[in-house]
């Protein structure tokens, strides 16, 4: 059931785009994290060998579309944008979440006359139970530029680092950064820290140059930080909790 009220202007049709390869259960919980506010959810998989294509299909909101994956991040995400039908785009990875405060303010986000693309605070999750996340120079406050009108300039640069992809000067110059509504990353929850540190190994191998910016995002015990409670749950969280 779609949670935004009756009327044009308070249901605006927002894509959901993600890109995955190998993720069918993140993806599960992705699905149901964004159908109650998605006009669509476009993913492009890279070439997945379990379920994520059985997962993607059945869900009644996904489109879904297969693309090898090139190793470049930036290539791929645009894909996803391309295929977007909707007049607003919100990106995520399949370890994300959307939290219930920026749920609640998409109506209103989605039908500004004045902004277009928005920079979202992100918590990195740590740890799933109880919920903390990391509080560092790097992992918060730290904003992601994720919910933009879908309009062609707003892409990806391709000719740039394949993994730590960016959007072009004038296009970073046009986001807003937003406060008190956030995503969730679970990677850092998710994955083990032997699996953290093989993910920043094969990450410095695709983008030589970028150890340092890895290892203090992804091997966060290694650096000073606290573990807080977030302010918010992640959409759905409640309803899950009172299942």
């Amino acid at each position: 059931m779609k949670i935004f009220g009756r009327g044009k202007a308070a249901r605006p049709r927002i894509s959901v785009t993600v890109v995955t390869q190998d993720q069918d259960h993140a993806l599960e919980g992705l699905l149901a994290n964004v159908e109650s506010f998605a006009h669509e959810i476009v993913v492009v998989d890279g070439g997945s060998k379990d379920g994520t294509e059985r997962v993607a299909r059945s869900h009644p909101l996904v489109r879904y579309f297969q693309h090898p994956w090139d190793g470049h991040y930036g290539k791929q995400k645009n894909r996803s944008f391309e295929r977007a039908t909707g007049d607003w785009i919100l990106h995520l990875d399949t370890d994300e979440r959307v939290g219930e405060k920026l749920v609640s303010a998409l109506p209103s986000l989605c039908t500004s006359r004045f902004q277009e693309f928005y920079r979202i605070p992100m918590y990195w999750l740590a740890s799933e139970s109880p919920l903390l996340y990391v509080k560092s120079p790097k992992h918060y406050p730290c904003t992601v530029p994720r919910l933009f009108r879908n309009v062609p300039e707003f892409r990806y640069e391709e000719d740039g680092h394949p993994v730590h992809v960016s959007f072009s000067k004038p296009v970073r110059r046009r986001m807003k950064k937003l406060r008190g509504m956030h995503l969730f990353h679970y990677v850092l929850a998710w994955l083990t820290r032997d699996e953290l540190r093989a993910k920043v190994a094969s990450y410095a191998a695709s983008e030589p140059g970028s150890e340092e910016t890895n290892a203090a995002y992804y091997l966060w015990w290694e650096h000073p930080h606290e573990l807080l409670a977030p302010d918010e749950l992640p959409h759905g969280a409640r309803a899950k909790a009172r299942a």
